[in-house]
């Protein structure tokens, strides 16, 4: 398997550990200030006026009251002491590439007193700059134990600060103990930037496998579906974050090697295969079977690719607030809505978007999760006015959408992860809008177990609204799925 991406997501904790941060209410390192213009939503088309008041989610909201880990450095108002005789002393460096890291020269490293009982960070108490060697020493410190945020203030610096050691929250730094007199030495961090590394492989196949690899064995579940096309996956990577598991892609008659391994590594309680045996054949079905012997093995396959959508949906998700209809004869808005879908533990329901209505199966699929709206992943040219109507009639009704497949997944993620609203992220992702594989997978990781936003881009560059988005959020680590042709970890996040 060709994968950069170590087990766990690198360095910012682990991602149940910083979930559960979040939800205490600690804010990155890097967290926006109160006064940061944000990006507006342009999530609901402008000629869509029937809505009910649905309002755009806060996704892991840390609300007003969180306490914010960050102090900018710069802040002509901070007030720094100098009166004891301790010191932290260190090498700051800042990776260039994926395995290399070098000296970084004007790094500013702040020591504060950190309250872990109440969350409170103090003033700064003192701070040095790095040398052309990276080094820097921290003096003038009063016996005590401090946390350390490194920062590079050069201007247009793509690096993230960090908390000692390669940490995002205060809550996590570790606690250095200086004694009068006394030098504590080895305080040593290594700065990256927000594009911290690639999720991938050199086929879909282990690329699949690659972003399952972020999961711990012993899960409850995986959903299996076929690489070769999307249908039948694109409901199953939302009911994959039901419990907690994530979807693996097969050849159509075989088990590729890194999948095979994977699900070995994984040992699910059970194995849910997306689609029919033409998708999925039944000697592929007996092998996954065979490397996890004590695995319950379901199918769900319908007479087609809409049926499958409804088996899966009725077999994974009871009630729930929302419901995601997206056409099923293409794959980009289903791809996105499966996304937030995850995050939120929301079915994602593929429909034959130019009827002019749903046939009574999907109605009767509909209703059974008691939804108290649907949301309509698509503009009219995918899902049709007719279908719009028809649902407006019994629920309330949302349409996100954009003038092409980039803009509706940005429309989604804004509306999903409202940074006006107060949401916050740890993580995002970014995978090619041009082809569906990688997102497939990426979804139950995205959203269903890192609770993050996956942006669809063009493959050579990053839209500046996607940009700005991540920005808003306060995402500290933003992973490529997938290899990129022209997306590189030298140029992070390239513009267009």
């Amino acid at each position: 398997m060709v994968s950069t991406a170590p087990a766990g997501l690198r360095r910012a904790a682990v991602l149940a550990a910083s979930l559960t941060l979040l939800g205490a209410g600690a804010l990155p390192a890097h967290a926006a200030e109160p006064d940061r213009p944000l990006a507006q939503s342009q999530s609901v088309e402008s000629e869509q006026p029937r809505t009910d008041p649905i309002a755009p989610r806060d996704g892991r909201s840390l609300g007003a009251s969180a306490t914010a880990a960050a102090v900018e450095s710069s802040d002509a108002a901070m007030s720094l002491r100098s009166a004891g005789t301790g010191s932290i002393s260190g090498t700051i460096e800042e990776l260039v590439d994926y395995n290399a890291a070098a000296p970084l020269q004007g790094a500013t490293v702040t020591a504060f007193t950190y309250d872990a009982g109440t969350g409170t960070l103090s003033a700064p108490v003192a701070s040095a700059t790095s040398a052309a060697d990276g080094s820097y020493s921290i003096t003038g410190l009063d016996a005590g134990d401090y946390v350390v945020l490194v920062e590079d203030g050069s201007a247009g610096s793509k690096l993230l600060p960090d908390f000692y050691p390669n940490q995002a929250f205060a809550a996590y730094a570790s606690q250095i103990a200086v004694a009068d007199g006394q030098d504590s030495p080895g305080i040593d961090e290594v700065l990256a930037p927000m594009l911290s590394d690639y999720i991938a492989g050199a086929t879909r196949y282990e690329t699949s496998a690659a972003i399952a690899a972020e999961f711990p064995s012993g899960v409850d579940c995986v959903y299996v579906a076929s690489g070769q096309n999307f249908p039948d996956a694109l409901s199953a990577a939302p009911a994959a974050a039901t419990c907690g598991g994530p979807l693996l892609l097969v050849s159509p008659t075989a088990v590729p090697g890194a999948i095979a391994d994977e699900l070995v590594r994984l040992d699910p309680a059970t194995i849910h295969i997306a689609g029919g045996t033409v998708a999925v054949s039944a000697s592929v079905q007996s092998t996954l079977a065979g490397l996890v012997p004590g695995a319950d093995v379901k199918r769900y396959a319908g007479a087609d690719r809409y049926a499958t959508s409804r088996l899966i949906v009725d077999g994974a998700f009871g009630a729930t607030e929302l419901v995601w209809i997206a056409t099923g004869l293409n794959f980009p808005d289903a791809l996105a809505a499966s996304n937030a879908a995850a995050a939120y533990r929301e079915p994602v329901l593929i429909v034959p978007g130019r009827s002019a209505s749903l046939n009574d199966a999907t109605m009767k699929t509909i209703a059974n999760r008691s939804p108290e709206a649907v949301i309509i992943a698509g503009g009219t040219a995918v899902v049709s006015t007719g279908i719009e109507d028809q649902l407006w009639a019994q629920y309330g009704m949302l349409r996100l959408s954009g003038p092409d497949r980039y803009a509706t997944s940005l429309a989604i993620n804004e509306w999903a992860w409202h940074a006006p609203a107060g949401a916050n992220s740890v993580y995002a992702f970014v995978t090619n809008g041009t082809k569906f594989p990688d997102a497939l997978s990426g979804a139950a990781l995205a959203g269903g177990l890192a609770y993050a936003p996956m942006y669809t881009v063009p493959p050579t560059c990053v839209p500046d609204a996607v940009q700005e988005h991540i920005a808003d959020l306060g995402v500290y680590e933003t992973y490529l799925l997938g290899y990129f042709s022209e997306i590189s970890f030298e140029e992070p996040l390239k513009r267009c």
